[in-house]
């Protein structure tokens, strides 16, 4: 008999005098059977917890309601520094317009 945890063969004698304890590691075989069929038993449990769990988001998903924004209360400083940065984020986007609109003429001046 091969000990699960440390895969040592015992010799017959070993067998004769521990047979329930692995003479190397010293488990016992009862012992860790059990242990190990229970960690599988919690592994069965979460896997199962998980499932439940991604069930029930996906029920709640299902179920959102749509959201209407009425109203936007911001403070005027805010609003002013979000206008600023707004601006300054639409001047690359401006040259880079720019540059594709000469390029298109170019192409356009070519034919």
């Amino acid at each position: 008999m091969q000990c699960p945890k440390c895969d040592y063969e015992p010799s017959l004698a070993e067998i004769q005098r521990s047979p329930s304890d692995c003479v190397s590691c010293g488990i016992n075989y009862d012992g860790y059977a059990r242990a190990d069929a229970e960690e599988q038993l919690r592994e069965q449990g979460r896997a199962e917890a998980r499932e439940e769990s991604r069930i029930s988001m996906a029920l709640k998903a299902r179920t959102a309601q749509p959201v209407v924004v009425v109203d936007v209360e911001m403070p005027f400083g805010s609003m002013v520094r979000l206008m600023v940065m707004w601006a300054l984020a639409a001047i690359p986007a401006a040259i880079i317009l720019a540059i594709l609109f000469w390029g298109f003429l170019s192409i356009i001046k070519l034919l």
